[in-house]
């Protein structure tokens, strides 16, 4: 009650700071025996309308995001979109652009979903996304040291000799963000992305450069969290996936939230459940009862 009570009074200090100010003018007005302008002001203040002093309700639906987690969103709608693709064909052979339209109507659903339900905003405490396969923004190149297009490399410089290979710099928008030695003959440079891209289909282009001999898009080799949708007849199923405990081992726990986004934009919680979260996590609720325990 305490909240309500702090906004119900600073609602009507903002409602009485202009009456204060114009009480003020219009007596010195009367003072200064200007009839017709004290009965203009009197007249203004008459036709200001009424406020209901009601204490401000925030809508959930403009709930503010904070920007390092929309970044993230963006980029799990980037990932699950093109999961979506990689359904119909492999990632090497689809278009290295992601579909903004799908990108944008992922997104969208995800931030409805954290703005709708409480459950979510939790979940997102324990930096619940989607786990880094496929790639969509960085990749590793191998190449033989001595290549001729790699000297400026050598020389600390972060370009290259090569046309093809600066032409995919600039067509995709890419930054080369490291170069290291990889071992004694071969060297290694970290190529990123401004904007999610399918990884796996730009690696094909940089195959046709001469010297590359290997490409590491960087996916992790141990599952953790992650975030997986589904279409169905009338909508879209989002379920969030919390792994925690010792994964590494195999012996890892897990716990699951879902929900449904139908095709209007409504947002309904269907379920959770897992194994019971331990109580030093963000996303755990004190009255936590789980739905099923995993054997």
């Amino acid at each position: 009650a305490f909240p309500c009570h702090g906004v119900r009074k600073a609602n009507w200090n903002i409602f009485f700071i202009p009456i204060r100010l114009a009480m003020s003018l219009l007596q010195k007005t009367f003072e200064l025996g200007n009839l017709k302008l004290f009965i203009f002001f009197f007249i203004c203040i008459l036709m200001v309308p009424p406020s209901n002093a009601q204490p401000e309700r925030i809508n959930q639906d403009g709930l503010e995001i904070p920007r390092s987690l929309s970044r993230k969103f963006k980029r799990d709608a980037a990932r699950l979109a093109l999961r979506l693709e990689s359904k119909e064909e492999d990632l090497r052979y689809l278009d290295i652009n992601i579909p903004k339209r799908n990108i944008q109507q992922i997104y969208q659903m995800l931030t409805k979903i954290y703005q709708s339900e409480e459950r979510a905003r939790s979940v997102a405490k324990c930096n619940v996304h989607t786990f880094p396969n496929p790639s969509i923004d960085h990749m590793v190149l191998i190449f033989e040291r001595d290549v001729e297009w790699a000297w400026p490399l050598l020389d600390g410089i972060n370009e290259t000799d090569s046309e093809e290979f600066n032409e995919l710099l600039d067509d995709y928008d890419l930054v080369i963000d490291r170069h290291v030695q990889w071992n004694d003959t071969q060297d290694a440079i970290t190529i990123r992305s401004k904007e999610p891209l399918n990884m796996a289909a730009l690696a094909n282009e940089f195959y046709n450069i001469d010297g590359i001999k290997n490409i590491d898009l960087g996916i992790p080799k141990i599952g953790g969290n992650d975030i997986n949708l589904w279409r169905k007849s009338n909508g879209w199923e989002f379920e969030f996936v919390l792994r925690f405990g010792s994964y590494v081992a195999g012996k890892g726990n897990v716990y699951i939230w879902t929900f449904f986004v139908d095709d209007l934009g409504a947002v309904d919680f269907v379920s959770e459940g897992g194994d019971p979260l331990p109580e030093y996590m963000k996303c755990n609720f004190s009255d936590f009862k789980p739905i099923f325990v995993k054997n």
